[in-house]
């Protein structure tokens, strides 16, 4: 069981590799697991949230500008935020632009408006697991870029409140917290610009530099002088104050790159999301997280050889797959393409040859009549039914009704359909209908009472007759109606009555076989095609007799005409008029019972006629409707061929990828197919299918606006048909096709090696495991100097390993066991993942974040270089830069403020500092300048530019001595005027006329005037550069190791000076003396400090003086070094 884990991700990236990762687990493991994303657009967040119900989101973003955020958060104003103009203006819904900061001023804004809510429930709904859970400890991992704004400027300001917020609101500081950060390359085919490139390399190494000072103080291995200002403060929810949280942020930090350890690339963005989501789901939530954890307990020892600098990592991640899906769905469209092609269209593409035909012998001017789309039809499968064809066979079958044994025809459906629609015509009408059978019955009743002879008779046939008329009447007029009710009964209805009651009368009962399954689309059709011309031609009788009753009912009047009188006929009406004899009325009795029976049939005629109307009406546009169905077949049966070859292409190309794919080639995909020929039936379909092509072309038949192009009918084509052969594949060949991993490599020897031998097929298996694991190499680059083994884990599935004295057992054992490899119920059989990690890495060995070494042949790496080419320009005013800082703090750029990721780079960055110091003071580039009446600042002065005042770190103008430092510390841009200011002018003295030589060179020169305006001292050493701080700085603040820095690099800075114009035979001895000289011209002075100060500087003093001595020793100057040995002993002993 995994521990309860919470996955977090920030800005784009992170938000989308946490979704994938979320798509990952199973749901026994989303119980335990928690998801929670931040970003500033809140378009992308509610697209999460529909399709990820389960991902809580956090929006760090409202419709303030940066200006508006600025002006309610007055610390970030003041304290933190790298004001600028530019950036006022900025809306935060837009994203921070590759501004870090500006995500930190949103996150503090979001933390004080309580809406962090989403992220604390989703923490603890993970607490409240039951049973086990309290005993792990709650693992959190934070997914981001490590380059753009959003999620780069959140990745310490969000782990270091988790941090807190868990170890306080529930006293869990034993959580382990991973980051999983996205290195800039991986950006590369989405940002082509080189501008924008080089603003994420600078993110970068920003971020990074940040995460490794906070990882030191976690570990309480900051040096003592960064305490002050490496920290982040954080709102307290609804008031203005702020508080730090004093924890460690991660304990591991791994870093994706675009390239493994090996240098291999993958081939697109989408695909290093995909990775990065395997590799985290690998290493904190899959079953070789266990693997990982414990790898991660080994490197103790390590972390603490390194300071805690070493918690960065890489990972890595394979998988051996056969997939099983894929040739599931490649056969199954194979098969369908064969069942359909030669057989379900066979008649519809015969039809459209002689259609072609037709139309070739018209183009020739040959009078040709157009072919009858249903008589072809049933034309062409009775003939191939006569040449014995098994497909027309069993069409003709399937419409066709036996005996009970099965072996006699007794009837063809459609006729014994037609006939039972006639007699539901039948009984429907002269049943039920009570107003016309109670006409009937009383014209019937008055006929029967006409007595003949009487002398009432006339008078009774008279009523009689007008009785028996009404009656014909109502029948006509009813027939319409009585007609459009049946027949939207019987054609009309809903699918599940006409297709479910099976009654005798209803059409689709004779699509049903004698198990109550539906018929074949084909046998349907020919059905149709018979009943439809079956019906047409009973259409033609039935009319054909209701003509000649209506006719007979048009002269029904003219039955009480007199025969032998020519000038009249005579009606009913004159019938008492005229002396009648028995015979004659006994006549006229039987035609008044004839014509009721004429009636009576006309009464179902005439409504049979107009059923039959609707009926052709109904089975034509079915018709029409299946031709449809099947014209669409062949734009899928092309679609096929399409998916068939993509299927056969998809795992052609794998380089590039970490997934190598088992028997997917090509030549495997048709050996498989080989292997699995389609043994069915031609007629056999599935009989959910068969009902649901039926209803779905009944439905389009119905529609009013019908869909064009065959869309309607794709779903049910690859739901449904392509579905019913992947079924059906499955029955008959599913173990097969279902083989685990390596079974399929087993056949993968076969089919590409012709490998039949099983000891070459073991070796071929081996190979391809080992090949995919090496495709698992961390993505990272190899780290500089010592090379660490990656750490190697697998997981398979239980099912995989027979556990026994097999070959399997022992390959899997030895393959796979050997390398870290744990089954897993969870994994199915078709796939084997592989997972890599190396661990105990340093930002500085990686290449891309260190500095050049020109004794190794090496520049500077590309973050680094990017980096420092930003910050280079930026001055202690953020609205006087011309760029933006990189960090989320405006003063983290500064090496006082936040120690560098390489501690050579620092010390060499802290020496510039102090060249520049000395190099200002001595050669009167710092100058303490009168500004107005009685006060003076500290200026940069160099010819040919403005004054330039210092600031600084305060924000106030320097006026003091040790201010210098501070102003130049704070300001890299002066750092660098300075030093290429006296670099050019050292070289124009080399490179000018005359002969040079130290003692009159131009920074000796300097050296012999140097002076303090601020103290209002001359005659100074270069030892009271470095006293001159001491006395200078408060006591509090004054940090020796300084001082001492700055008296090294005067004393380097001289000797290297001198090194240019002194032969290298003479340089020590000149160098020495001139160190002797400023040593004693120091010694003297000590007395000045000494009034004018009461503060003990004697330590600070011997440490100055013993600094010189040392460097003179080393040197090897034994005479120089006695003397100015003996003259610290005496101002040592001087000074008490």
């Amino acid at each position: 069981m995994i521990a309860p884990t919470l996955l977090v991700g920030l800005g784009g990236t992170g938000s989308k590799i946490v979704c994938r990762v979320s798509q990952m687990v199973t749901e026994e493991q989303r119980k335990r697991i928690g998801f929670a994303v931040f970003d500033t657009d809140i378009n992308e967040l509610r697209e999460i949230r529909e399709a990820n119900p389960f991902i809580k989101t956090i929006q760090t973003s409202t419709k303030l500008t940066v200006g508006e955020y600025l002006n309610i958060d007055t610390h970030a104003r003041d304290e933190w935020f790298p004001v600028n103009g530019i950036l006022n203006s900025k809306s935060l819904t837009e994203g921070a632009g590759q501004v870090r900061a500006i995500s930190r001023l949103a996150l503090d804004t979001a933390i004080r408006a309580g809406n962090m809510e989403p992220l604390h429930n989703a923490i603890e709904e993970l607490y409240k697991l039951e049973g086990d859970s309290s005993e792990q400890a709650l693992r959190v991992v934070i997914v981001s870029s490590l380059a753009g704004g959003t999620g780069s400027g959140l990745i310490l300001p969000v782990a270091l409140y988790l941090k807190n917020y868990l170890a306080t609101k529930f006293q869990a500081s034993a959580n382990i917290t991973r980051g999983f950060f996205i290195l800039p390359e991986v950006f590369y085919e989405v940002i082509r610009g080189q501008s924008e490139r080089n603003n994420l390399k600078c993110n970068a190494y920003a971020t990074l530099r940040e995460l490794d000072a906070f990882l030191m103080k976690g570990d309480e291995t900051l040096p003592e002088k960064y305490e002050k200002t490496v920290k982040l403060e954080f709102p307290r929810v609804g008031s203005n104050d702020v508080e730090e949280y004093n924890v460690r942020p991660y304990d591991f930090c791994f870093l994706f790159d675009a390239q493994n350890t090996e240098g291999k690339k993958l081939n697109s963005f989408n695909q290093y999301l995909d990775h990065a989501a395997n590799c985290i789901y690998s290493q904190s939530i899959g079953p070789m997280n266990k693997r990982s954890n414990s790898s991660e307990d080994n490197t103790i020892r390590e972390l603490c050889a390194e300071r805690g600098r070493n918690r960065y990592a890489g990972a890595g991640s394979a998988m051996l797959i056969y997939p099983y899906e894929d040739v599931r769905e490649y056969i199954a469209l194979n098969w369908t393409k064969e069942c359909v092609s030669s057989q379900w269209l066979v008649f519809d593409r015969m039809y459209k040859e002689k259609c072609l035909a037709n139309a070739e012998m018209r183009a020739q001017g040959l009078n040709r009549r157009d072919i009858n789309a249903s008589v072809d039809y049933i034309e062409s499968i009775n003939q191939m039914a006569k040449q014995k064809d098994p497909f027309a066979l069993s069409i003709e079958k399937a419409c066709t009704i036996y005996d009970e044994g099965g072996y006699k025809k007794v009837n063809d459906k459609w006729t014994e359909y037609v006939g039972q629609l006639k007699k539901f015509v039948k009984d429907s009408t002269m049943n039920g209908q009570m107003d016309l059978d109670a006409q009937k019955n009383l014209a019937m009743g008055m006929i029967n009472e006409v007595e003949i002879g009487s002398k009432q008779a006339a008078e009774e046939l008279q009523d009689a007759y007008r009785e028996m008329e009404k009656y014909k009447d109502m029948v006509v007029k009813r027939s319409e109606d009585t007609a459009r009710t049946i027949a939207y009964s019987i054609f009309k209805a809903k699918n599940d009555s006409i297709t479910k009651e099976k009654l005798p009368h209803q059409m689709e009962t004779y699509l049903r076989d004698e198990e109550g399954n539906f018929i074949h689309p084909n046998a349907v059709r020919y059905f149709l095609y018979q009943a439809l011309e079956l019906m047409k031609a009973e259409k033609v009788l039935v009319e054909k007799e209701n003509d000649k009753k209506e006719k007979s009912f048009d002269g029904m009047y003219a039955i009480f005409d007199n025969t032998k009188t020519d000038d009249e006929i005579e009606t009913v009406d004159q019938l008492t008029e005229r002396k009648i004899d028995k015979k004659t009325q006994q006549e006229f009795k039987d035609k008044l019972r004839f014509y009721i029976g004429e009636t009576d049939k006309y009464r179902t005629s005439s409504v049979l006629a107009e059923v039959l109307a609707e009926g052709i009406d109904y089975i034509s546009s079915l018709c029409e409707a299946f031709q449809n169905f099947y014209t669409s077949f062949e734009n899928r049966i092309e679609a096929l061929d399409r998916r068939i070859a993509a299927l056969s292409k998809k795992y052609g190309n794998t380089a590039g990828r970490t997934s190598r794919y088992v028997c997917a080639t090509p030549n495997c995909f048709q050996r498989l197919l080989k292997e699995m020929p389609y043994t069915g039936s031609s007629i056999t379909i599935d009989k959910e299918l068969a009902e649901e092509i039926y209803n779905k072309v009944r439905n389009y038949s119905m529609l009013k606006d019908k869909p064009e192009n065959g869309g309607y009918f794709e779903q049910i084509f690859d739901n449904g048909i392509i579905g019913y052969f992947k079924k059906s594949l499955m029955e008959i060949y599913g173990s097969t096709v279902n083989m685990d991993v390596l079974t399929a490599l087993e056949k993968e020897a076969k089919y590409e090696k012709n490998e039949y031998d099983a000891t070459r097929i073991e070796q071929y298996v081996k190979k391809v495991i080992a090949e995919t694991r090496n495709l698992s190499n961390p993505f990272i680059e190899r780290p500089l100097g010592e090379q660490k083994a990656p750490i190697a884990a697998c997981t398979y599935s239980k099912e995989l390993d027979p556990k026994d004295d097999s070959p399997r057992s022992m390959l899997i054992a030895k393959e796979l066991g050997n390398y870290g490899g744990t089954p897993d119920e969870d994994i199915p059989l078709n796939m084997i993942m592989f997972y890599q990690s190396i661990y105990g890495l340093r930002a500085n060995k990686l290449s891309k974040f260190s500095p050049g070494c020109a004794a190794e042949g090496r520049s500077d790496g590309e973050y680094y270089k990017a980096y420092y080419e930003v910050v280079s320009q930026i001055k202690p005013k953020s609205d006087k830069t011309p760029v933006i800082t990189p960090h989320i703090d405006r003063n983290w750029h500064i090496v006082s403020a936040l120690p560098d990721l390489d501690e050579e780079n620092q010390r060499r960055q802290e020496r510039e500092i102090y060249r520049a110091f000395a190099l200002g003071i001595i050669c009167d580039l710092v100058c303490y300048s009168k500004i107005s009446e009685g006060k003076y600042l500290y200026r940069l002065e160099l010819n040919d530019l403005e004054p330039e005042e210092f600031v600084v770190s305060n924000g106030t103008p320097c006026d003091h001595y040790y201010e210098v430092l501070d102003a130049l510390t704070i300001n890299p841009v002066a750092v660098q005027t300075i030093l290429s200011y006296m670099k050019e002018k050292f070289a124009d003295e080399r490179n000018s006329s005359g002969k040079l030589d130290f003692e009159h060179s131009y920074l000796r020169r300097q050296i012999n005037e140097l002076a303090s305006i601020e103290y209002g001292k001359a005659g100074l050493s270069i030892f009271d550069v470095a006293l001159l701080l001491k006395v200078s700085t408060p006591s509090a603040e004054f940090d020796k190791t300084v001082g001492k820095g700055i008296m090294r690099e005067i004393l380097t800075l001289i000797y290297e000076y001198a090194q240019t114009m002194v032969l290298e035979a003479d340089l020590d001895r000149i160098y020495g003396k001139f160190v002797l000289e400023q040593f004693e011209m120091f010694d003297k002075n000590i007395d000045w400090y000494m009034d004018n100060w009461k503060d003990n500087f004697s330590d600070y003093i011997n440490d100055l003086m013993r600094i010189a001595v040392s460097d003179i020793e080393r040197k090897k100057l034994t005479d120089i070094y006695e003397k100015m040995r003996k003259i610290m002993k005496e101002s040592s002993k001087k000074r008490g």
